[in-house]
């Protein structure tokens, strides 16, 4: 099942609501009841994850079976590092460890079956026992672990969230975090407020129109250039580069605003995985912005353990392009995703390098500065600031929308063939398979009943539409979760979720599952 599907909209979220909101009043009843809510997220998680069909919960199962066990065998030690590590225990987090690994590198690379969102809860499963083995974890709860692991809003991409993390914010969604002060405010013995759910809705609108009507549309063009590489003319090529940048984009948005907006019905606050990431001013902060948790844990569990910056500069820089080709290899398998992960890294080195180490042009640049500064004119040195950011975040979005290019690819020679025909295509109006893509129903038909019609460019009027709001969401808006948290709720807002909810789910007849479920 996804976020955006009629089953999931239309009945597993008004029946998970209204279980959870039934649990909490059987809590109330007493302690013996206070896992009640716990067992709801866990039993609506199996359903919500068993749709996808027998063989992906046959792993799964296996995997947290598995994992349970080896980690009731390591927890022999006292927590907190009170105790003394023994060397079983350091054979046994080895072997844990590399148990999940290797099951995750076999089906990534043996063809024979990729299980849904494995990645993400093989990456929680090596989380949850490294932090065990440390002490970080004082004891082993069966149902907590359960609702760790199938947290349905977070299993197919995530956030990556620490298993302390994750136990503490579900303890205040559902009322048993302590003292008053810990539980949030807009949580109540019958769950979140009105308003709250008023805005918890608007965000979800936000995120089916991003994924439902942006992505998926772009995606369709995205599709077909693939599909016609030797025919691209420059601009197209330009177009098919660009739009599956944005069809990324949207994509992982629109399921964080969804899973954030499911979250915030339950009560649970959900942490941030995406930030505006295309507004980087530099490949550094694209990775402070973009699949935030995934970051944290390359850095928790593979930079840091392999000696971060500790080591003096060149085993630091090392350890950046590890984790980026790591980082390329748990995206997929083939060499293109290789390539895709060695951009990044080179390109993270060479900025961290400049930004830490001794630049050469460093003179010049204060130089600079300095004749700014001796104008006296602060507009001008505005304006100056402005124009530098703007070229920082135009170098680094192209920079990443090649790197893309790459990373959707089947193989390298079609990456190399489509940015080739950038430059080789040649000029050539931009074929009708693609503008086709963008001629949704309800869009078109305005277009032909507007003297739009008559104009030249009408058949592609609808493909720069896309391309405009695509820009102006992207680079311009604020984040979805800012609006929903700071906007007025009045009649404005609510029927613009009703108009965003309705095309929305208009469209789920051509339902698509999410790009990170396949990672």
């Amino acid at each position: 099942m996804v976020f955006n599907s009629f089953g999931f909209i239309l009945l597993f979220l008004p029946a998970f609501l209204l279980a959870m909101q039934l649990a909490r009043q059987i809590a109330q009843r007493g302690s013996e009841y206070k896992e009640a809510c716990k067992i709801v997220i866990i039993a609506f998680s199996l359903v919500f994850y068993g749709l996808f069909g027998v063989k992906n919960c046959v792993v799964l199962v296996a995997s947290i079976v598995l994992n349970a066990i080896g980690v009731l065998l390591l927890r022999g030690r006292k927590v907190r590092g009170t105790g003394d590590i023994t060397k079983t225990q350091k054979v046994l987090l080895l072997i844990l460890v590399v148990m999940n690994v290797v099951s995750l590198l076999f089906f990534k690379f043996s063809g024979v079956f990729f299980p849904i969102a494995v990645s993400f809860y093989t990456f929680n499963q090596i989380s949850y026992i490294v932090d065990t083995y440390k002490g970080e974890i004082d004891s082993f709860n069966l149902i907590d672990y359960l609702a760790y692991i199938l947290f349905f809003p977070k299993i197919l991409q995530g956030p990556l969230m620490g298993y302390g993390d994750f136990t503490d914010r579900l303890e205040k969604a559902i009322g048993q975090g302590g003292d008053e002060e810990s539980v949030s405010s807009n949580v109540g013995d019958c769950g979140p407020n009105a308003e709250v759910m008023l805005r918890a809705l608007f965000l979800l609108s936000m995120g089916l129109f991003k994924k439902a009507i942006l992505a998926d549309t772009f995606g369709r063009a995205v599709d077909y250039g693939y599909d016609n590489l030797m025919s691209l003319g420059s601009l197209e090529a330009i177009l098919v580069a660009v739009f599956y940048s944005f069809q990324l984009y949207f994509d992982f948005s629109g399921y964080c605003d969804m899973a954030g907006a499911v979250c915030m019905m339950m009560g649970f606050d959900l942490p941030d995985n995406f930030n505006s990431p295309y507004k980087a001013v530099n490949i550094i902060d694209f990775w402070k912005r973009w699949h935030i948790s995934l970051t944290k844990f390359f850095t928790k569990y593979v930079y840091i353990p392999f000696g971060g910056n500790r080591k003096g500069a060149v085993r630091m820089y090392i350890n950046f392009m590890i984790v980026f080709l790591l980082s390329g290899l748990w995206h997929g398998s083939g060499w293109t995703f290789i390539v895709w992960g060695a951009m990044h890294g080179v390109l993270y080195v060479v900025t961290r390098a400049v930004k830490h180490g001794k630049k050469p042009g460093e003179a010049g640049e204060k130089l600079g500065k300095a004749s700014v500064d001796s104008c006296g004119n602060s507009r001008i040195k505005g304006i100056l600031s402005v124009l530098c950011q703007c070229a920082s975040v135009t170098l680094t979005f192209i920079y990443v929308t090649v790197a893309w290019v790459f990373f959707r690819a089947n193989t390298i020679t079609d990456a190399i063939t489509l940015l080739t025909r950038v430059f080789t295509g040649g000029a050539k109006r931009v074929a009708t398979g693609i503008s086709a893509c963008f001629q949704l129903d309800e869009l078109w038909y305005v277009i032909k009943v507007t003297p739009i019609m008559k104009l030249p460019f009408a058949w592609e009027a609808c493909l720069w539409l896309f391309l405009i709001a695509g820009i102006a969401i992207i680079f311009f808006s604020k984040n979805a979760i800012e609006i929903c948290k700071n906007c007025k709720i009045g009649i404005k807002t609510t029927l613009l979720t009703a108009f965003l909810l309705v095309w929305s789910i208009v469209s789920f007849a051509g339902v698509s599952t999410f790009l990170y479920m396949n990672f």
